[in-house]
């Protein structure tokens, strides 16, 4: 990797906290000039505008994330220790252990749900990986006899999803993680046998 990369690449990371922590409209280049220590004229050299190096900070961010939770699921043998460890990363969340400000998804989500953002289809495909994620543990718990038999799987990967969501953004306002950990407890009452 070169300097111009390594560059590119310092900016992509610092960045990425900015934009999931203050959105994506409202994190300024004099914040991203703070945060790198890079001029305004540094960091144009490797991003044409803002909007360009908001889309690859948030593709940083997702990819983050979701390298966490693919390490995590493939690294246990039964569908509880899955989703056990999809909690795990999603739960770190709430406490900024794997990124700063929360889920990148949701975050976004909540930003383009009133005026479109560039990249909103990335978002989107960042969710149905998701979705994904968690109907994959759910088959394998339904194959294994550790998931109740006539569960849907992808309606049900999408309950989880959603419910998972909102409980984080709730516990997040109230800085309580009670929210999280019930809705926690009530999809293992849904899921497991």
């Amino acid at each position: 990797m070169n300097k111009g990369e390594r560059t590119k690449r310092f900016i992509i990371e610092h960045s990425s906290a900015l934009f999931n922590k203050l959105g994506y409209r409202h994190t300024s280049i004099s914040d991203i000039m703070t945060a790198t220590g890079l001029k305004k004229g540094g960091i144009y050299n490797h991003f044409q505008n803002k909007d360009v190096l908001a889309k690859a900070s948030f593709s940083h961010s997702v990819n983050v994330l979701r390298n966490k939770y693919l390490e995590a699921v493939n690294s246990k043998d039964t569908s509880y220790e899955q989703f056990d460890a999809f909690i795990e990363v999603f739960r770190s969340l709430f406490s900024n252990n794997v990124l700063v400000g929360g889920c990148p998804l949701m975050n976004a989500a909540i930003e383009a749900d009133d005026t479109p953002i560039d990249f909103e289809d990335s978002i989107k495909e960042g969710f149905t990986g998701l979705v994904t994620l968690i109907s994959g543990i759910i088959e394998k718990g339904k194959l294994q006899n550790e998931i109740k038999g006539d569960i849907e799987v992808v309606d049900t990967a999408k309950f989880i999803l959603s419910t998972l969501e909102g409980a984080l953004a709730l516990s997040r306002l109230y800085q309580d993680k009670d929210y999280l950990e019930l809705a926690i407890k009530q999809i293992k009452k849904l899921l497991f046998i």
